[in-house]
């Protein structure tokens, strides 16, 4: 057996069917949202009165109850955010599962003593940002999907914090936390829990004009795990995360007893660990994605964990169409697994829409069926079974009556003249004694001792079985049914009562501070600008106005420093070194030659763009700028981040106007111009599709500088731009942030500077840029006609005002 400790494991709870599902199936606990403050919602989600209903069936059961609130907060919503989380606190969560670092600083200066765990939503790629997190009180960890088992045996072999892992379900094809697609193009934010899936839309990925392959190249098939678990478990992932808030109770219910049962299998029989294939089934049937991948534990991605065929479940495959007959709309189907009444079948057509049909006949596997159906259906088609009815009713039994009990112990005292007593416990430390009818003796045929067992064993359908109970009594007694049956149920009502008072906190009144002096318009802006390539740094840094360069960490930034360093000195412009977007464990060694490297250097300061990457910096005596990566939306985020240490913070490009002036100051930044990116992605499209890469880092194509975009349904060209060190792609707006129309307005905020951001622009593109931001900088009202001539040319290319004036949901 596994030395290792047995893994949590953690189930999604979209409602209270799937919550019980969840619970009889075996988990160990449930994470689930309310109404409001959640990252899907989408999902049914629970009121106050349901949550703790929730959390006491949980709690009867053994069973712990984390609760979401996982999306970033506007300064509006704080206060009421706080208040739900006093209510969470008082009915007993076991945790909050939290992404806002304002939110978190204010619950724990409030609520000290409710743990919370860091989301995936906060992106922790490294030890590093493990480290961090657990410096600031977080007890559990929730890695980004993209480490491989490596990385993190590495991170949980150092790390205090446990550390959890999603197992099973859906992929998000960025980096979480990371994504502004669904914001960006629709105004949805996927960080505020409002994501639409942009990404599952189909798309076609260019070369230049050259169309090189099409179909839903975003969207990665489900993970499954079942097959490397204990692989996971000697890893050291203390809680195993099964996604699916938004999927059905029958899933819920399969997912969660398949995982339990092999959890159980490998740390009771490790040396027969084995999968039967009628579980993957069970699994593929449930839902899938063209089938399942491993995931990234084992993969560093590739088309193989993409469905570009389809976005949605696509069933489990069970024939193949034998013919069709036009005339008649009849197919005849060679079935490979047994069919029953109510199944739902799907024919997959030469084009979609598929057709669909449900079965009214059993048969079994092998036979050939036919049915009536009508479509441009072909010999050889494949069928899937879309909804296999006999599991679905299997899986519906597993929670429509309770069968998860808390084993509780006994002690049951019969004495004559006495009255009757019972004591319960369980292992927890609840404990209960309760009395009842006095005993009387025996007039006739006196009560036995097997008798009085009976009875009081009989919990029905309490939250109970009782394992044992000890009995010391007197032989020749007399106690009636009734009586015993009351003493076992008020026995049984105070237990409940003891262990939910026992889960239960004493309610604190706690509130938001006084609302803090209004910062002031600064209307006198420093101007900053981010390059990717020493050519944008020596075109722009002589431009009047200009106090910051932020250069892009690279190898041609490493190399070119020195210049670098010398052109800003001679402008006196300062130059600080942007660390990467993603930092992943398996470039820890680089990475922090290259931040250490750096901290030696005559830079002036550091852009960093995780929590890790704070921790590193933050003492190197150097000014440090915290980037919009770490989705500040409020002042408390603000706060937090200033009395870390960051001297400047870039306020989330998601907030608009009202949302920037509620939250900033003098030493706060927003982005004014740039192509922003949409999300930032392992699974990039042009080594999945052009550079042969098959779960391996990098490719054919690597540091291939030739223009690739994907091109949506609507003709919006998205560039890609390719950080080939770190494999990692970043997915552009088609269209770039440009406010100079608007400046004026912007202007009036109370950022003490704003920024620029070049990515794909040419050197002369960004010089002219510069040039026309800076003098509107100084003087909104003085524009040159060089200036004029640029918002000519931005209004006929086309350009997007942001979230400057809209915000997001």
């Amino acid at each position: 057996m596994s030395a290792r400790n047995k893994p949590e494991l953690l189930a999604p709870a979209g409602s209270m069917e799937s919550l019980k599902a969840a619970v009889n199936n075996g988990c160990d606990a449930v994470y689930l949202g309310g109404k409001l403050f959640s990252a899907r919602q989408f999902a049914g989600n629970f009121s106050l009165e349901e949550l703790e209903e929730a959390c006491d069936y949980c709690h009867l059961r053994g069973v712990k109850v984390y609760v979401t609130i996982n999306t970033l907060y506007k300064d509006e919503e704080l206060k009421e955010l706080l208040g739900f989380v006093g209510k969470l606190f008082k009915m007993g969560v076991d945790a909050l599962i939290i992404q806002d670092s304002g939110a978190a600083k204010l619950i724990r200066e409030n609520y000290p003593d409710l743990p919370l765990h860091a989301s995936t939503q906060m992106t922790a790629n490294s030890l590093e940002d493990v480290r961090y997190l657990e410096s600031l009180g977080f007890s559990k960890i929730v890695l980004s999907r993209e480490l491989s088992l490596e990385e993190i045996s590495e991170i949980t072999q150092q790390a205090e914090a446990e550390i959890e892992t999603f197992i099973h379900g859906a992929l998000c094809v960025c980096y979480s936390g990371q994504c502004l697609m669904s914001s960006i193009l629709g105004g949805r934010s996927g960080n505020r829990g409002r994501c639409a899936q942009t990404c599952r839309l189909p798309y076609t990925l260019y070369k230049g004009a050259d169309k090189l392959q099409e179909g839903y190249l975003l969207s990665p098939k489900d993970i499954q795990t079942v097959t490397i678990l204990p692989q996971l478990i000697e890893a050291g992932i203390a809680s195993l995360k099964i996604e699916g808030r938004m999927k059905n109770p029958e899933y819920v219910a399969g997912v969660t007893g398949i995982y339990r049962k092999y959890i159980d299998l490998y740390f009771d029989d490790p040396d027969h660990y084995q999968v039967s294939s009628e579980d993957i089934k069970a699994l593929t049937q449930l839902f899938n994605r063209g089938g399942f991948t491993e995931g990234y534990y084992t993969s560093a991605g590739g088309k193989d964990m993409m469905s570009i065929e389809r976005p949605k479940t696509w069933g489990l495959k069970v024939g193949i169409v034998d013919s069709y007959i036009p005339k008649h709309n009849r197919v005849t189907i060679r079935t490979r697994e047994a069919l029953v009444p109510g199944d739902g079948i799907e024919i997959w057509t030469a084009k979609e829409p598929h057709v669909g049909t449900n079965i009214s006949k059993a048969s079994k596997a092998g036979e050939v069926i036919s049915l009536a159906i009508e479509g441009d259906i072909q010999k050889n088609d494949v069928v899937y079974r879309t909804y296999g009815k006999a599991l679905n009713d299997a899986l519906r039994k597993t929670w429509e009556r309770d069968s998860r009990k808390k084993s509780i112990w006994g002690l049951l005292k019969v004495k004559k003249g006495q009255p009757l007593a019972l004591q319960l416990w369980d292992m927890s430390g609840s404990n209960i004694y309760v009395t009842g009818d006095m005993v009387e003796s025996a007039a006739n045929q006196p009560t036995s001792l097997e008798k009085l067992k009976q009875q009081i064993e009989k919990m029905g359908a309490t939250s109970f079985v009782l394992e044992a109970l000890e009995i010391d009594g007197d032989d020749d007694i007399y106690v009636s049914v009734g009586a015993l049956n009351q003493l076992r149920r008020m026995a049984v009502e105070a237990l409940e009562e003891a262990i939910l008072k026992k889960s239960k906190r004493q309610e604190i009144q706690k509130g938001i501070k006084e609302e803090k002096e209004k910062s002031s318009y600064i209307l006198q802006k420093k101007l900053h600008a981010l390059v990717t390539e020493f050519s944008q740094l020596e075109a722009i840094v002589g431009t009047k106005g200009l106090k910051v360069i932020y250069f892009e960490a690279s190898a041609e930034m490493e190399r070119m420093l020195p210049q670098a360093l010398k052109l800003c000195n001679s402008f006196d412009v300062s130059l600080y070194a942007a660390l990467p977007k993603i930092s992943r464990q398996w470039r820890k060694d680089i990475e922090d030659a290259m931040v250490e490297c750096l901290k030696k250097t005559e830079i002036d300061g550091f852009l960093v763009r995780s929590a890790g990457q704070f921790g590193l910096v933050k003492d190197s005596g150097k000014k440090i700028t915290v980037d919009y990566t770490l989705n500040v939306m409020n002042e408390e985020g603000v706060a937090f981040w200033k009395q870390q240490g960051a001297d400047s913070v870039c306020l989330s490009v998601e907030a608009n106007l009202k949302e920037i002036n509620a939250m900033g100051d003098k030493d706060c930044e927003m982005v004014v111009y740039g192509y922003l990116p949409l999300m930032k992605t392992q699974q990039c499209p042009i080594g999945n599709f052009t550079g042969e890469k098959e779960g391996h880092f990098y490719c054919s194509e690597k540091n291939n500088t030739e223009l690739y975009f994907l091109k949506d349904r609507k003709g919006l060209k998205f560039p890609l731009m390719t950080d080939c060190e770190r494999c990692v792609c970043t997915v552009l707006n088609s269209k770039p942030l440009f406010t100079l129309k608007f400046y004026d307005e912007i202007l009036e905020s109370v950022t003490g500077s704003v920024r620029l951001e070049f990515t794909k622009e040419g050197i002369g593109r960004a010089a002219r840029i510069t040039k026309a931001y800076a003098e509107m900088t100084q003087d909104p009202n003085k524009i040159s006609s060089e200036t004029r001539s640029l918002l000519e040319e931005m209004r006929e290319k086309g350009n997007t005002k942001g979230h400057f004036f809209r915000g997001v949901e």
